[in-house]
């Protein structure tokens, strides 16, 4: 049902508050990821030793463990359950079309890499003139930090409002409302001269223009546009960022870094040591003379001592394996709890077998198995808006939708062409066994219609006997030099 205006800001409130309670966690996650971290326990001995050399210093595990799930998730197409005589469907080209047209082929990777980070991304399906003949729908990725979308009570599913809020270049800062049934869309003044407002006299939204009825849009799809992509989803706890585990232990390993790097500058080179040494001594005063450059040794200087009983000696330099140790250590527990691999934090692999690398991998295989079971149910649903679009409500409200994905197993090329030729053995279908070989439907489509080109060419080709097993027609020879025209004459 449309709502006043009142009701709209009303609303907006409400989400914007929610949205704002959400965005120290999200700097938080999100710097761990950059490697922004937090030096401030290091020591005074590291800040003297180092001074700033080292102070964006991070050794970013937190990186790998968010990229290593998100580089294999991959949608390559869609299907909308089965054609009208009952066969199971193939990949929808108008799916693909649209897909491609909004560059989600690339896009959809950023959005995965930002739930991975953030806990949440935003997928946005809206067009210019929805009422348009010609509509074609845009979809949009959006940041966590600019969106929120709030569901009905008891439901994960069913979305009752979303919100997008950003910062423009002009000195205010603009927000869309997105209904089931209408778009309220406002702006608020967020800079003077430059100078941003406090946020108590900013906090009235205005309509976008001088009309107050401008700021409302009839939404003709009859749902909200936005869909929340959601990183590791709970009944009733909120998703968290796929490092969340991992952040305490980047900690640790920063500060055993550092104190490695502290170690090797105070004690990692052997000191040297001299008793029964004497010193020179001032000539004037008689005291002896304690100058630090007598000491600098070098390959061009030696040291003396006119006492016999002078002894010299080194001490033994820092063991700095302790930390290696350390530190060893806590990478495997990030790689356990993380599910990632253990290559993924070795700088060289040595003497592995195939299979144990297969095995190393199969905790990170399932658990992008698991996530492409979530995400897919997001992108059936953006998909789905897609289509509302364009007015094609078969496709805008089919609940047999399916996304198809790349696998998400990584194997050698050996392995994998082995695997598929096993399933072909068993009578699984030629375009099923090029799915799984990894081909996206637009190269399916393209090799069938190649295939279909070789068995034309084939079939013409059998069509003719091989040289000298031709069958001429009988020709007599009586006349046969006096034909012409279309007559072939035969030798």
């Amino acid at each position: 049902m449309p709502v006043t205006a009142q009701e709209a800001l009303r609303i907006t409130r409400v989400l914007e508050t929610e949205l704002d309670k959400r965005q120290a966690k999200i700097k938080v996650w999100n710097d761990f990821f950059v490697g922004k971290h937090n030096l401030e326990w290091a020591s005074d001995r590291f800040r003297q030793a180092f001074g700033g050399l080292f102070a964006n210093f991070s050794d970013n595990w937190c990186e790998v463990v968010c990229s290593a799930p998100a580089e294999r998730l991959v949608p390559i197409g869609f299907r909308f359950g089965t054609g009208d005589d009952g066969d199971p469907a193939g990949a929808d080209k108008d799916a693909q079309r649209i897909w491609q047209a909004s560059n989600m082929d690339a896009w959809s990777r950023v959005a995965h890499t930002e739930a991975m980070v953030k806990a949440r991304a935003f997928v946005l399906v809206w067009v210019e003139d929805p009422n348009a003949d010609d509509a074609e729908p845009e979809i949009t990725v959006e940041d966590a930090t600019q969106c929120i979308v709030a569901y009905e009570p008891g439901s994960r599913r069913r979305r009752k409002a979303a919100l997008k809020r950003w910062d423009g270049e002009d000195g205010f800062t603009y927000a869309t409302l997105y209904l089931p049934d209408e778009i309220w869309k406002w702006r608020r003044s967020s800079t003077v001269s430059g100078l941003v407002l406090p946020e108590a006299l900013t906090a009235g939204w205005k309509p976008r223009g001088d009309d107050p009825d401008q700021a409302r849009i009839p939404n003709p799809l009859d749902r909200v546009p936005m869909v929340e992509l959601r990183n590791r989803p709970r009944l009733i706890d909120e998703p968290s960022p796929e490092h969340a585990n991992v952040i305490p232990l980047q900690g640790a390993a920063n500060k055993l870094i550092i104190d490695m790097l502290t170690a090797s500058e105070g004690g990692a080179f052997p000191a040297r040591w001299g008793a029964g040494i004497d010193l020179p001594k001032d000539p004037l005063t008689g005291q002896e003379i304690d100058d630090p450059e007598l000491w600098r040794l070098s390959v061009s200087k030696m040291l003396r001592a006119s006492n016999p009983q002078a002894k010299f000696g080194n001490f033994e330099a820092a063991d700095l394996r302790n930390f290696v140790a350390g530190i060893t250590l806590i990478t495997e527990h990030i790689s356990a709890l993380s599910r990632t691999p253990p290559t993924y934090f070795m700088g060289k692999v040595e003497n592995v077998a195939a299979d144990a690398l297969t095995a190393s991998e199969a905790g990170l295989t399932s658990k992008c198995s698991e996530k492409t079971t979530f995400l897919g149910e997001d992108w059936e649903e953006v998909m789905r808006l897609a289509f509302l679009v364009k007015g094609d409500e078969e496709r805008g409200k089919n609940p047999l939708a399916e996304t198809i994905w790349r696998d998400v197993a990584y194997r050698t090329e050996a392995q994998h062409i082995d695997a598929v030729l096993k399933k072909k053995a068993l009578g699984v279908p030629w375009r099923q066994l090029m799915e799984d070989t990894g081909y996206t439907p637009t190269q399916i489509d393209r090799m069938e219609k190649m295939l279909e080109a070789d068995a034309e060419r084939a079939a013409r080709a059998l069509a003719f006997k091989p040289p000298g097993e031709e069958d001429f027609p009988d020709v007599e020879d009586e006349g046969a030099g006096d034909r012409t025209g279309d007559e072939v004459l035969v030798p």
